[in-house]
């Protein structure tokens, strides 16, 4: 596993792309071991779709993670919007998931 630099460390525009890489590379890895979680938080669900949606737990999360976002200096909005679209998409596959395995 590589380690990432601190930016002021990078002494060339492909340095400073190789970090990036590496860190895109991190968050893909992180985002696919949250989807395991999401795919087991089917078993705890009640197979509804108002139960999958949650949409109170979905508010929480949207807001609680946009705040992380901005108290570590980053823009408060885009984060929510980043959020709101990932919690969407594994919604999407959990009611895909409840719906393969109901029929």
């Amino acid at each position: 596993m590589q380690k990432i630099k601190n930016a002021c460390d990078c002494g060339s525009l492909e340095e400073v792309r190789k970090q990036i890489d590496i860190i895109d590379h991190k968050l893909i890895t992180l985002f696919a071991k949250r989807y395991e979680f999401v795919k087991e938080v089917v078993k705890y669900k009640d197979k509804t779709e108002d139960a999958i949606v949650a949409q109170e737990r979905k508010d929480h999360v949207i807001e609680q993670r946009s705040e992380w976002a901005a108290k570590m200096g980053l823009d408060k909005e885009a984060y929510a919007k980043i959020f709101a679209e990932l919690i969407d998409h594994n919604i999407s596959k959990e009611l895909e998931i409840i719906k393969n395995t109901t029929t």
